[in-house]
């Protein structure tokens, strides 16, 4: 069994082994750990941690967006250890966050899954697929 918590200051140097792993499989080397520390332990995010027996499991980040739209809670980043798959580690994160989500009444939204990651996509059978064009232009 495993525990979900927030994170620690203590954990830093474990959430950042974590963080560098999450990215193994990224081609991008810009990597900036910082730059997800500070974001992880703001205020307007909700971060947790899975752990069993003092061994870290996964984590995620999810945050609190405003438009003039509607205010609502985003996915930034899941990631579960790939030794610790398919043992409901990523569903009891999701599921941390989307209380979060039920009691501030705020829809979640999780964007960017990729077309090729199959996990993810039966992690989120029951979320409903909204259809969005994502376009990007790359300047040098």
């Amino acid at each position: 069994m495993f525990v979900i918590e927030k994170p620690k200051e203590i954990h830093l140097v474990t959430w950042r082994n974590m963080f560098f792993k999450s990215q193994e499989r990224r081609n991008n080397e810009d990597y900036n750990f910082d730059a997800f520390w500070s974001s992880a332990i703001r205020e307007d995010c909700y971060a947790f941690c899975a752990k069993n027996e003092g061994e870290f499991l996964g984590f995620i980040v999810a945050c609190l967006s405003n438009t003039f739209i509607e205010k609502y809670i985003h996915l930034d980043v899941l990631f579960v250890d790939p030794n610790y798959r398919k043992m409901g580690v990523g569903r009891a994160l999701l599921n941390k966050v989307e209380e979060i989500s039920n009691s501030l009444e705020l829809n979640f939204y999780i964007e960017r899954v990729e077309k090729t990651n199959l996990i993810a996509q039966r992690l989120l059978n029951n979320y409903e697929k909204v259809d969005l064009m994502i376009y990007k232009k790359k300047f040098n």
